[in-house]
């Protein structure tokens, strides 16, 4: 009997450290593929430039020439090709500028509203403000705080409470 007890609890350690020691490499696969997204991410970032600072001419070209390489175009279809590229890289543009105005209108505006709420403080209530805000600086913003008051403001933890039907059709006729 002794020896059924042992071969069970060595059998059961072995398989617990079995199980342990893959979700490990599990861990580590998802951590190496993350940082190789990572990695991807930003070559993708260099190796195309950023289309900001490209004509809209430059990125027909740059787009036309890609799928030249690979769709191997006839001399008609690439002029064509490069004129739909080119229309809708100066649709991109205009509302890339119309983007980047309405983002300065706004900000402009928070600023506006910013200095007219800060009319209304006292000077000792402005100070205090301001170390405030230094501070919320100071610490920087933490993902997982972030996540945290997530699930307080839901309150994930608590259980939705369920009536009883009979105590819902009690009320009704009550209620006659």
């Amino acid at each position: 009997m002794k020896k059924i007890l042992t071969f069970a609890a060595l059998f059961a350690g072995l398989s617990f450290a079995a199980s342990a020691q893959q979700q490990d490499s599990v861990k580590k696969d998802r951590a190496e593929v993350r940082q190789e997204m990572r990695h991807k991410k930003h070559m993708r970032g260099d190796r195309m430039g950023r289309m900001d600072n490209k004509t809209p001419e430059d990125i027909a070209k740059m787009k036309t020439d890609r799928l030249d390489k690979e769709l191997k175009f006839t001399e008609d279809q690439k002029k064509d090709i490069y004129a739909y590229h080119l229309d809708q890289a100066k649709k991109w543009k205009a509302k890339s500028e119309e983007r980047k105005a309405d983002r300065e209108a706004r900000k402009n505006e928070m600023k506006a509203e910013r200095e007219e709420f800060l009319k209304l403080l006292t000077p000792e209530q402005k100070e205090t403000l301001k170390n405030k805000m230094a501070e919320n600086r100071k610490d920087g913003f933490k993902r997982g705080d972030r996540k945290d008051r997530q699930f307080k403001r839901r309150d994930m933890d608590r259980k939705p409470v369920e009536k009883k039907a009979e105590e819902t059709v009690n009320v009704e006729s009550s209620n006659s």
